[in-house]
């Protein structure tokens, strides 16, 4: 019993030093936000906070979670508001790399923590240190829009709309056709990353295991 909570207990020491959770965006906690209304017509907006991004190592990782501070909808009253998070690599100014995407949602009002980023392409590799930004997008349909709060007191965002913008769910698109690029304002969302520990990590663990049971013997 003792040599099993050893290794358990080693197991948990050794993941927890390996994989490590990110929040990238600036979070929940705006002040005088407001909620950019519909005008009624085909409204996409796709919004990437390009001051509050992150550097990230060379490694494996997955999009967890994210929060986020919507509209009780978007002007109406009966409008419902689908939105999806996704993470870019910061190519340069106005020019991002689609990395991951999550699953569409209709989003709830008010501050809303750990919601599952969900889908399919959540994870993602980098090989050398770039800069990721978090990003939301509503759907293409008309009447609607993105739900998010925003503050346009500080801040920049990269920033397109209906009739002008790259499409955010596709890993591996560019996305750089935005109506207002450098815009000043902040959303009120973030996304949480972990990293994947690799195989190697793994093999270390149990080596490490062997190795301190050894020793206390």
């Amino acid at each position: 019993m003792r040599i099993h909570t050893l290794l358990s207990t080693c197991f948990t020491v050794v993941l927890a030093g390996s994989a490590g959770a990110v929040t990238i965006g600036f979070g929940t906690g705006l002040n005088g936000v407001q909620d950019t209304q519909s005008n009624g017509n085909n409204q996409m907006r796709q919004n990437i906070n390009i001051t509050n991004t992150v550097v990230l190592q060379p490694g494996t990782y997955q999009a967890t979670s994210w929060d986020y501070l919507a509209g009780a909808d978007s002007g109406n009253g009966s409008v419902t508001q689908p939105v999806f998070p996704f993470l870019t690599a910061v190519n340069g100014p106005a020019n991002h790399t689609v990395l991951a995407y999550g699953s569409t949602i209709d989003t709830e009002p008010g501050i809303q923590s750990g919601v599952a980023f969900g889908g399919a392409n959540n994870v993602f590799t980098l090989t050398q240190a770039t800069t990721i930004a978090a990003g939301v997008q509503n759907t293409n349909a008309t009447g609607v829009q993105n739900s998010i709060l925003t503050d346009t007191s500080f801040g920049r965002t990269d920033h397109a709309n209906s009739g002008n913008f790259d499409e955010a769910g596709g890993v591996g698109n560019t996305l750089d056709s935005f109506g207002h690029a450098n815009l000043p304002r902040t959303y009120a969302f973030s996304v949480e990353v972990d990293l994947i520990p690799e195989p190697s990590s793994l093999a270390l663990l149990g080596f490490s295991g062997f190795f301190l049971l050894r020793r206390r013997r």
